[in-house]
C-alpha cells in the first residue's frame, strides 16, 4: 500500500463498504467484491480475527436489506468496490465520469475493472465538490484510478472521509507527509490525492486498513 516502503513485505487487504445513516437515507460507500469472487484464506481469519462476510449479511446486522439503500456512492470501479452493485437495483448510483468511461473501455494495464459489475446502471456523474445529500461531498482524487472519489461525510463526531484511492494507516504517519499509495496509475497524481486529503484535518477511513473492524463492529 505504500510506494517505495515495505517492498517484499506481506500484508494482508480487507475489503470494506460503509453505511452512512441519516435524514432518512442509507447511503452505501462501495459494494466490495462479489462473494463468489471471494477468497478468504484461514490463515487471514488467523492473523486478522475477521470472519467473511457477505453484504447481504452485514446490511441484516444493521436490520437491512439490500432494498433499504437508496443511494451507492462507487470511490472507483474496480471490482472489489463495485462488485455488489446489481444487488441495488433500486438506488440512485453515482461515481465520476472518468470511472464510468474507463469501466466501458479500460486499459490493457488495468484489468481490475469488469463492466458486467454496472451493466444496466444509469450512473449520476459527479465531480470533485459535488454534494450528494446534505452533509456528504465527495473529492476528486485521482492517482490509484483517473476518477477517484473520496467522500467526506459530517458526523456528530465531526468530518471524515473515506479515501477514494487505496491505502491504509501506514500511508499516514503523524508527522510529515502522507506516503503515496503504492497501487496506482499516476503517482504524481496520487501523492498530490493523499496529501490533500491528509490536509483536511479530519478522521481519515483508509479503504483497506485492517483497523476499521475496531469501529463501530
Amino acid at each position: 500500500m505504500t510506494y517505495q516502503k515495505g517492498y517484499g513485505k506481506r500484508i494482508w487487504l480487507p475489503i470494506w463498504a460503509f453505511l452512512v445513516q441519516g435524514d432518512g437515507h442509507n447511503i452505501l460507500v462501495d459494494t466490495g467484491l462479489d462473494e463468489n469472487e471471494l477468497f478468504t484464506p484461514d490463515e487471514f481469519i488467523e492473523d486478522t480475527g475477521l470472519e467473511p462476510a457477505s453484504l447481504v449479511d452485514c446490511l441484516a446486522k444493521h436490520d437491512l436489506t439490500v432494498e433499504d439503500i437508496d443511494i451507492v456512492v462507487n470511490t472507483h470501479l474496480h471490482d472489489d468496490h463495485c462488485g455488489n452493485n446489481l444487488l441495488f437495483s433500486q438506488a440512485a448510483f453515482y461515481t465520476h465520469p472518468r470511472e464510468i468511461d474507463f469501466c466501458h473501455s479500460p486499459h490493457p494495464l488495468d484489468h481490475r475493472y469488469d463492466e458486467y459489475y454496472i451493466e444496466g446502471i444509469d450512473f449520476i456523474a459527479v465531480e470533485g465538490g459535488a454534494e450528494i445529500v446534505p452533509g456528504i461531498k465527495v473529492i476528486h482524487s485521482p492517482g490509484h484510478t483517473l476518477g477517484g472519489l473520496s467522500v467526506l461525510v459530517e458526523t456528530v463526531e465531526g468530518p471524515a472521509v473515506i479515501t477514494g484511492f487505496c491505502c491504509n494507516r501506514e500511508n499516514f504517519p503523524p508527522h510529515g507527509p502522507a506516503v503515496c499509495p503504492g497501487v496506482h496509475l499516476d503517482a504524481m497524481a496520487a501523492w498530490d490525492s493523499i496529501q490533500r486529503v491528509k490536509e483536511l484535518d479530519v478522521t481519515i477511513l483508509p479503504l483497506h486498513d485492517l483497523g476499521l473492524k475496531r469501529i463501530g463492529g
